[in-house]
């Protein structure tokens, strides 16, 4: 399976694999919880500027 075939939360699970991010540190470079962070990736919290941060750390 290709990159272009996953879902967002797929690729933002593969990206932090790739660049060793935990959600800890995610949520510690946003200034965020880590909660808030895995509600954000899991699409239970619908934060589109968040949402946007963490694509552009990740690098996606």
């Amino acid at each position: 399976m290709t990159f272009n075939y996953l879902t967002l939360e797929e690729k933002i699970l593969v990206a932090m694999k790739r660049k060793g991010y935990t959600y800890q540190k995610l949520a510690d470079e946003m200034g965020v919880s880590m909660g808030y962070v895995y509600d954000i990736v899991k699409g239970k919290r619908n934060n589109n500027e968040r949402l946007e941060q963490i694509l552009k750390i990740l690098e996606i």
